[in-house]
């Protein structure tokens, strides 16, 4: 998250890895979803309803990592009353360990073993018959080892899509900071179309995800994007394409310049020449395919 541009890419790419995780939900309660040899978790209080679970005090950890999530106040509930206790309680730790696992930038060894896709038809058949699964996480500070981040609030939103055979996940952040100034956005927006046969296989996983929104906001610029990725087992197999728009960005040039590398601004800066002009927006189009990244059709080769 070293990137100001970057960030609501991985974003983006946290919200895919939620939606994996949350594959897992069982239909019968499991003790715990995610092992304790994986990720502690424990809450000060929690409130039990027939389709909600709330919880004060709520903290998660990787074993044997500095990486530690604290939420002051969790919410997790299905509206419509189709998804159990245990299916909602399963997935807070699911979006837990997959946010943990960003951060930490790498899945610790006694965690390999917890795959969310194989056991999707539960929650596939739930939300089919109109469940709405919602995370709500209020206050929440994350850090990896000395490094810090907070946000005021983080919501997961899902529900079947319009589109047949199709999950749509929503995920929204505000108040991003992090201690001692960041070029972090302060939202982060992403909407996302996953198709249901990618999480069912395990093995070799196909489908096209759609990003329906990409949106990222500072106090000066913002950046929006749309796209569609097919993705494979390297960038070599993978392939996608994005549009995106950064509005205002010599302003967020100014506005991140005294937090971030020097060159990081120099990049950005190199990049408007890659660039068409559109008013105050500058716009890129990137496709990759065979192991090649497209910038406004200019190939750059992906190792």
């Amino acid at each position: 998250m070293n990137s100001s541009i970057v960030m609501p890419m991985k974003y983006a790419t946290a919200s895919i890895l939620t939606l994996l995780a949350l594959g897992a939900l069982p239909h019968s309660a499991r003790a715990d979803a995610v092992p304790a040899a994986c990720m502690s978790a424990d809450s000060a209080s929690r409130t039990m309803g027939s389709a909600s679970l709330s919880m004060t005090g709520y903290a998660a950890q990787l074993t044997g990592a500095e990486t530690k999530v604290h939420v002051q106040q969790v919410t997790v509930r299905d509206r419509q009353g189709h998804l159990t206790l245990p299916n909602l309680r399963d997935a807070n730790s699911l979006v837990s360990l997959g946010l943990l696992k960003l951060v930490h930038n790498a899945s610790p060894a006694s965690c390999r073993g917890v795959d969310g896709r194989p056991a999707l038809r539960t929650l596939r058949e739930s939300l089919h018959q109109g469940a709405v699964a919602e995370m709500i996480w209020n206050k929440v500070a994350l850090s990896d080892g000395s490094t810090h981040y907070s946000a005021e609030q983080i919501t997961v939103t899902m529900r079947a899509s319009q589109t047949s055979g199709g999950i749509d996940i929503v995920v929204s952040s505000s108040g991003l900071s992090a201690p001692g100034g960041s070029a972090l956005p302060g939202s982060v927006n992403t909407a996302l179309t996953i198709p249901e046969q990618m999480l069912e296989n395990t093995s070799s996983p196909s489908g096209r995800i759609t990003i329906s929104s990409l949106q990222a906001l500072w106090a000066k610029g913002r950046l929006d994007g749309s796209g569609w990725v097919t993705p494979g087992r390297n960038a070599a197999t993978s392939t996608g394409a994005l549009h995106i728009a950064i509005t205002d960005l010599n302003d967020l040039l100014a506005t991140i310049r005294p937090v971030v590398p020097t060159g990081v601004t120099t990049a950005l800066s190199v990049a408007q020449f890659m660039g068409h002009r559109n008013g105050n927006q500058v716009l890129w189009d990137l496709t990759l395919d065979g192991g090649i990244l497209k910038v406004n059709s200019i190939p750059i080769p992906v190792n």
